[in-house]
């Protein structure tokens, strides 16, 4: 996919984020599209595609981040690699190992991000990290077919290139 399209989704997706995302929230959590977006393109795409879009994405979250900036880029580029070396060995077109993959990703991203923050004599409400976790999983089930899409018409276009 070209860098460019992949900055526009991650754009597009963060100001769904902060702006429309908080109107769907319940017990205070809501889902990070933007993050669960990098787990599925990771997923799907493989490692080095990964830390494309894991570095980009925590670096847009960041933009919002006023606690620590480079925390969710960091955090989210080793998550997405994680989830690049899950993508490796499963078969991509089934839906289970990439949703329980981002609820197990979420609440290591929250206990990464909350024991970051406790070293910097901050708090973190962690119940609201694994609800936001279960909502980020029902997202990547209900927008894993369209990554998968956009994977699959990439591959159509480079697979009928002649070298």
């Amino acid at each position: 996919m070209k860098k460019w399209i992949l900055v526009l989704i991650s754009l597009l997706l963060l100001i769904l984020d902060n702006s429309l995302m908080p109107f769907f929230s319940i017990k205070g959590a809501y889902p990070t599209l933007i993050f669960t977006f990098a787990i599925a393109y990771s997923i799907i795409y493989g490692r080095k595609e990964a830390v494309i879009i894991g570095v980009t994405s925590g670096l847009l979250q960041d933009i919002f981040f006023y606690n620590g900036f480079g925390v969710n880029s960091l955090i989210n580029m080793l998550l997405c690699l994680l989830a690049a070396i899950i993508g490796e060995n499963i078969y991509r077109e089934k839906k289970l190992i990439p949703v329980v993959s981002t609820v197990v990703l979420s609440l290591l991203k929250v206990f990464a991000i909350a024991l970051i923050l406790k070293l910097s004599d901050k708090t973190v409400n962690g119940t609201i990290g694994i609800y936001s976790s279960i909502y980020n999983a029902v997202v990547m089930f209900l927008g894993y077919n369209f990554v998968l899409r956009l994977y699959d018409n990439n591959d159509k276009k480079k697979s009928w290139r002649f070298k």
